[in-house]
């Protein structure tokens, strides 16, 4: 027997969910067919039947995979904020304590090119750090434009190797199949739902 609500099997005997809480009643729960397991399927939130290849592989890794793009954006944030202090005040004082004229070019010398750029550079690896956290707390809430999201972030990753390439074969992995699209767009409207009945209560 499955939750209808999040897909988690059921204890026997048990009254409500083990992961999402609701109360297990007559038509609360969706029983796996048979026919179905034996081809390899497992039932899923209202009796949806996921293929082998899906198997509830959304539901198992999402937590995880949010887990890594909130960490991945704090890093990013973190560098970002590294490169616009360098670029932005350690070079500009490097060049006041060597003098105007250390450089060549007066202001568009070495030094504003490298102090320009950096910053810049750390500006834009701010943005995708923003976009990393926020996808992370898509994925956690389970928000419908979150896998779209994701998938356009984990392709994006797959240039930065290794690191990068790791968690957009991850990301894909989970997000980008058929059946991963059909597993969300339910977990989406369970989350939409929960939601719901957190705000009416």
């Amino acid at each position: 027997m499955y939750c209808d609500r999040c897909g988690t099997q059921l204890t026997p005997g048990g009254q409500y969910c083990t992961k999402c809480g609701k109360a297990i009643l007559g038509a609360g729960a969706v029983v796996g067919s048979a026919a179905g397991r034996g081809m390899g399927q497992a039932a899923g939130p209202g009796g949806t039947a996921y293929g082998a290849g899906s198997d509830g592989r959304v539901r198992r890794n999402l937590r995880t995979l949010a887990t890594l793009w909130m960490i991945n954006g704090v890093l990013r944030l973190a560098g970002a904020g590294s490169m616009i202090i360098f670029g932005g005040i350690f070079l500009p004082f490097l060049r006041g304590r060597r003098g105007p004229g250390a450089w060549p070019m007066g202001g568009w010398g070495l030094d504003g090119f490298l102090s320009r750029g950096v910053f810049s550079a750390g500006v834009v690896l701010a943005m995708f750090g923003v976009l990393h956290l926020v996808l992370a707390w898509g994925l956690f809430e389970r928000e419908s434009w979150a896998r779209m999201l994701g998938l356009v972030m984990g392709f994006l990753a797959l240039l930065r190797f290794p690191l990068g390439t790791a968690l957009g074969i991850y990301t894909l992995w989970v997000l980008l199949p058929e059946e991963s699209g059909t597993e969300y767009d339910r977990l989406a409207q369970g989350g939409g739902q929960m939601n719901s009945a957190a705000v009416s209560s």
